[in-house]
């Protein structure tokens, strides 16, 4: 497999789970950057604490190799929502999927997510692009 499939770049979408049963399945949005293993991005899901509309979170943390680390931090976080949420997990071999387990002070749970297919076009389009094209001068192409 190429270094390709082990990057992150992109957009996914996933669901967390509460260990028991204890809460809903809870579906979210990544938006992630990978630079050479470093991840950044935000995330957006249903505010299930206070019944609003949507929280939204930043992401920061490491892929290394199939392996991703991440801590998802909650912006102005409203009730409930104070404290930074761990993600660890693996990535697929087709680099599409990511499984894992979440934690949360004594709180912990399963999460899985998956890259969405736009992105993955996108992405690949921007790496077969690898230098301009340059167009020459009309004045000088007669």
């Amino acid at each position: 497999m190429g270094s390709r499939a082990f990057n992150l770049t992109g957009d996914w979408s996933g669901e967390f789970a509460y260990p028991l049963q204890s809460g809903p399945t809870t579906p979210f949005l990544a938006s992630i950057r990978d630079e050479g293993g470093r991840l950044t991005g935000t995330i957006i899901e249903p505010d299930i604490v206070s019944g609003g509309a949507s929280v939204t979170a930043t992401l920061a943390g490491l892929r290394q190799g199939s392996s991703v680390d991440f801590t998802k931090t909650y912006s102005a976080p409203p009730f409930g929502y104070e404290n930074p949420v761990d993600y660890v997990g693996s990535l697929s071999d087709d680099g599409n999927t990511v499984k894992g387990v979440w934690s949360l002070l004594e709180w912990d749970g399963t999460f899985e997510m998956r890259r969405e297919a736009a992105s993955e076009e996108l992405a690949e389009e921007e790496e077969a692009v690898s230098e301009p094209i340059l167009v020459g001068d009309p004045a000088t192409s007669a």
